[in-house]
């Protein structure tokens, strides 16, 4: 797990130099090397090093980068956190022997070892134990077809000096960040937006995303990001740079099938599914402990998480693996309704796994307040992220190098009580009664109607409901569009949360906040795609009875977890005191002392004054005001 960036510049516009000032601002995400690829005017490789790691050994003929001088066409820059053969042999970026590839690598390939016999087969011979080197052989052997053979998570890059190109492509789902710009100077990319000030991309806001974000508290959902020039591929996308021309192209080279169906398909019955889910979810653990440094899990206390613990013990019980594992929660203060530390001591207690607590407070919150909204790049929609950045530092702290995470779950498995909602559309469509309308009927109702009413009305029917809302002016809504309304049936909802409007910033956050302490963090529910297809093929109905969200996974993690958790119908999620958060934010020096946003934020999208005046009432959504709070902080972030 690392950092990438790099970049195509037919008119020489960067220079070795530029890469090295990306090399400082990423150091965050590979602490343990550093290398460098250029093509030199006249096309010739060099390999290239700082001195902060000294000359790679595998490279004798590597140049210190000092000494290239001329700006160069093409320019590759790997900072590696180490996982998988964590000696000098993983040193990227990594060529292969006639220099014609070079792979610019961020990610984990779990079928690494399979494939590599594959390829052995077909004659390849490998020099390292690497997942890396079967990455670049792979695309050696099969082109871009290679994509669909990987399990994992990635962003990449590989440099195609015969076909005179840079192909580039994430992963499935968009797990690990690939962030580009093309523009006069030529096109470049990064794993990180910041690291595009050493590029001299202009930071100025993009209207779109910063009005949705205000609006409605959507983040990630397209490949617009929140600087108008700063783009990333979204899951399942690859992307092509003409190395003569520095101009690209882009395509979706994977899309998720779901079953449309109603609870029906012949000859599967409830109990297949479930054999089914659980045969998966046991292979899915045994290729996510494959790992050279120690490995531990973070718990919420959820049925998500505590399915990751659960079989994780369960494998390691199964492959005699030695030494206790450790799992980590950010806790709430004792007596809060979103404290979840009792199911998780119970879930770690289960596991034998050792129990580390952090529990973040508002002071903490706001010592590290700057460092949270740079590490994201873009302000979160809740401060829920800053437990979770909290978490990090806890793991980093006891030198745990890898983590097991739940995100996608609920994406795939149908467990958030909206879902209910689709449900209701889907059954009363099938000319059958819903169980669950008594208990979601109103909300669905609501959330139908709410669908109805036009953009331009969005503004009025928010602030019928929050006052707070009296911040953002209507205009906004205006550019921000509309927010979306129900989906008519369960699966067409977890196809959008899983590729667009829920997952993506999940996803973010967690590659951030996990990198800001050189920690990988593997979220399998998002990663493994045999288990996902699989999910997708099944009714979306069938995830969900007697208004019990998750139920096919409740039932496939019942020899795993204590049934007190599965059994659980609350919804917490990475919970944060909000409110309290909130309050001593605004109380505070630094958020007094901020200088007015630039002129297209403060006149056109609301009225900064207010916050501080709307956040003493109790009855207001705090969330609604951090969102204007966040955004006045980041504000000043892309002004610097």
């Amino acid at each position: 797990m690392c950092g990438i960036a790099g970049f195509v510049s037919p008119s020489f516009s960067w220079n070795a130099e530029t890469l090295l000032r990306v090399s400082e601002t990423l150091a965050h995400r590979g602490p343990d090397d550093e290398g460098f690829f250029f093509l030199s005017q006249n096309r010739q490789p060099v390999h290239s090093f700082s001195g902060t790691f000294g000359k790679p050994l595998l490279l004798p003929e590597s140049k210190l980068i000092s000494e290239i001088a001329q700006p160069c066409s093409v320019g590759l820059l790997h900072r590696r956190l180490a996982i998988i053969a964590p000696e000098a042999e993983g040193h990227q970026p990594m060529a292969n022997p006639d220099q014609t590839l070079i792979l610019d690598y961020n990610g984990e390939v779990y079928n690494y070892l399979t494939l590599r016999k594959e390829l052995e087969e077909l004659g390849c011979v490998f020099t390292t134990r690497t997942d890396t080197e079967v990455v670049l052989q792979a695309y050696k052997i099969w082109g871009e077809a290679f994509l669909e053979k990987l399990d994992g998570m990635w962003s990449m890059a590989i440099l195609d000096l015969e076909k005179n190109i840079l192909f580039a492509s994430t992963d499935r789902t968009g797990i690990k960040p690939f962030y580009y710009h093309s523009g006069p100077s030529g096109f470049c990319f990064a794993s990180e937006i910041k690291a595009f000030r050493c590029f001299g991309v202009d930071f100025t806001p993009n209207p779109a995303p910063v009005s949705r974000f205000l609006a409605y508290g959507q983040s990630d959902e397209t490949d617009e990001t929140m600087y108008r020039n700063i783009f990333r591929l979204q899951g399942g996308q690859s992307l092509t740079v003409d190395l003569r021309t520095g101009s690209f192209t882009r395509k979706q080279w994977h899309q998720w099938t779901v079953n449309s169906s109603f609870d029906y398909q012949p000859g599967v019955s409830e109990t297949e599914r479930i054999d089914t889910i659980r045969e998966l979810l046991l292979d899915m653990i045994r290729l996510r402990l494959q790992s050279d440094v120690p490995l531990g899990v973070c718990l919420s206390g959820g049925i998500d998480s505590s399915t990751m613990a659960g079989l994780t013990a369960f494998a390691d019980r199964r492959s005699h693996t030695t030494g206790i594992r450790k799992a980590f929660m950010a806790t709430m203060a004792p007596g809060s309704p979103q404290d979840e530390s009792g199911f998780a001591r119970m879930m770690a207690a289960k596991a034998g796994f050792d129990f580390y607590t952090t529990q973040p407070d508002g002071a903490d919150l706001l010592s590290a307040f700057q460092d949270l909204i740079y590490t994201l790049d873009e302000p979160p929609p809740g401060l829920n992220a800053f437990s979770q950045y909290a978490v990090f530092q806890k793991v980093a702290s006891e030198g745990v190098r890898v983590t097991l995470d739940g995100q996608g779950a609920d994406e795939i498995f149908a467990g958030y009580p909206r879902h209910n909602q689709s449900l209701i559309l889907e059954t009363l469509s099938a000319n059958s009664f819903p169980s669950a309308i008594e208990e979601y009927g109103l909300e669905t109702l609501w959330s139908w109607i709410r669908s109805k009413i036009p953009s331009a009305k969005a503004h009025s029917l928010l602030l019928s409901k929050k006052p707070e809302y009296g911040i953002f002016r209507e205009e906004l809504f205006a550019l921000a569009g509309s927010k979306g309304g129900i989906f008519p049936s369960v699966n067409t909802a977890l196809e959008d949360e899983y590729t667009r409007s829920s997952l993506p910033f999940l996803l973010k956050a967690a590659d951030r906040n996990s990198m800001r302490w050189s920690i990988e963090s593997r979220m399998p529910f998002a990663d493994f795609h045999p288990l996902v297809e699989a999910v997708f093929a099944m009714p979306g109905s069938s995830k969900i009875q007697q208004g019990q969200t998750k139920y096919l996974l409740r039932k496939a993690a019942a020899p795993f977890v204590p049934s007190v958790i599965l059994q659980r119908r609350d919804k917490v999620g990475f919970a944060a005191p909000n409110r309290d958060w909130l309050s001593v934010l605004l109380k505070s020096d630094f958020v007094r002392d901020l200088p007015s946003m630039p002129d297209f934020l403060d006149e056109k999208m609301f009225e900064v004054h207010r916050l501080r005046f709307l956040a003493n009432p109790d009855a207001v959504d705090p969330l609604v005001l951090w969102r204007g709070l966040g955004l006045k902080v980041w504000g000043k972030g892309i002004l610097k």
